[in-house]
């Protein structure tokens, strides 16, 4: 009888510990900052560009607020917002809402809404603005 009891015992702790492995992971692997690393177009000739027209990084915070900063010219820009996570098997998609109109939001429709997306199996981050003729923006996370 202590044997069954012992077993029920060991089972019921497998059990109950199997869900706590999700409750205990770091935080999500896309919060904090991704550096802008690669600029290209739609021209499969002209896929990527050494020279970045100019320096950018987004900043995702754990509390779903986030930072955009550009350099250009000389001249530092950074706007802020929240934004929301669908994530799919195969890729992580992002929603910004920006708290004022800005013209470094990097959107075909608007200039307070942008969309970003991570794909899964490369690891990088992405902006949507090149299916409307803007550039192909690429992103890394700093480590």
């Amino acid at each position: 009888m202590k044997k069954i009891g012992l077993l029920i015992a060991v089972i019921f702790s497998l059990v109950s510990c199997s869900n706590d492995d999700n409750d205990n992971k770091p935080a999500e692997s896309y919060h904090g900052k991704w550096i802008l690393t690669k600029m290209g177009s739609g021209n499969p000739a002209v896929n990527s560009i050494d020279v970045l027209e100019w320096e950018e990084s987004y900043t995702f915070n754990s509390n779903n607020t986030f930072s955009k900063t550009r350099k250009k010219e000389g001249k530092t820009i950074t706007v802020s917002g929240t934004y929301s996570v669908v994530k799919t098997a195969d890729q992580i998609r992002f929603e910004l809402v920006y708290t004022k109109e800005s013209d470094i939001v990097s959107s075909c429709t608007s200039k307070t809404k942008e969309s970003l997306y991570i794909i899964n199996s490369i690891g990088n981050l992405y902006g949507t603005w090149s299916i409307c003729d803007g550039p192909i923006l690429v992103y890394e996370k700093k480590k």
